[in-house]
């Protein structure tokens, strides 16, 4: 039986690479993990793995969705050997959404194939795969830009939100003369933060997300290894 923990959060908060910076952080501990990324719009196995031959989650969602068919969509990363990728592939022959009942098959399937299951989702509520997996995670992270467009994001789903069972809200992309401390009364708490540094952005765009907790601030990986904390071991720091 899996661990599973959900990202999301406003739009431009940087969920794909806290969830990256998660499974680095769980294969150093020498936990099997895998990463799933749900967005249909980005193509994030490309960002994930480099050009690779490995069917995506649209292919996969086009037939049965086995164990034999999920693993083959699963991208070992050969740096770090801990850590399978799964995501939609930029040029894939079928390419389709997964539905809710898909999704619950897959959240079955992979239940039994690692020890960390990282969802990385999306902004959108009404996505099949964030309705599965906010019901079905034990850890919810939600990155909030600490601006307007992060706090708009914040009331629009506070109800939903505060319904989690287990939600850490994060401030993402953390900048200088951000609205930090409106934001934190607003919501009521950071659980962390995560600073925003150009060294990261130049990771992503050379393929390179699984190292960025080398060049992260200090804030940053304190808060993924809080994060992880919560997810193994049940404990909330607030």
């Amino acid at each position: 039986m899996a661990k599973h923990i959900l990202i999301i959060g406003s739009p431009g908060s940087g969920k794909s690479v806290f969830s990256a910076a998660l499974a680095s952080a769980a294969s150093k501990r020498k936990k099997q993990t895998l990463l799933i990324s749900g967005d249909s719009r980005i193509s994030m196995l490309l960002f994930f793995c480099g050009n690779t031959d490995a069917d995506g989650l649209g292919t996969l969602y086009a037939g049965e969705i086995t164990s034999q068919r999920t693993a083959d969509a699963i991208k070992i990363l050969r740096e770090f050997p801990n850590i399978g990728a799964m995501g939609f592939q930029l040029h894939e022959r079928e390419r389709q959404e997964g539905t809710t009942a898909q999704i619950q098959q897959l959240y079955t399937v992979v239940d039994g194939m690692a020890e960390v299951v990282i969802w990385d989702g999306t902004s959108d509520w009404t996505d099949a795969f964030q309705i599965v997996m906010t019901a079905k995670a034990e850890v919810t992270a939600c990155l909030l830009t600490a601006d307007v467009k992060g706090l708009l994001y914040f009331k629009q789903y506070q109800d939903k939100i505060r319904r989690l069972t287990h939600c850490l809200l994060l401030e993402g992309l953390s900048k200088p003369y951000s609205l930090h401390e409106e934001m934190d009364v607003t919501i009521g708490g950071f659980d962390g933060i995560l600073p925003f540094g150009r060294e990261i952005e130049r990771y992503v765009m050379e393929g390179n997300l699984f190292s960025i907790l080398t060049c992260c601030h200090a804030r940053y990986c304190e808060t993924v290894e809080h994060t992880l904390d919560d997810l193994l071991e049940g404990r909330m720091e607030k």
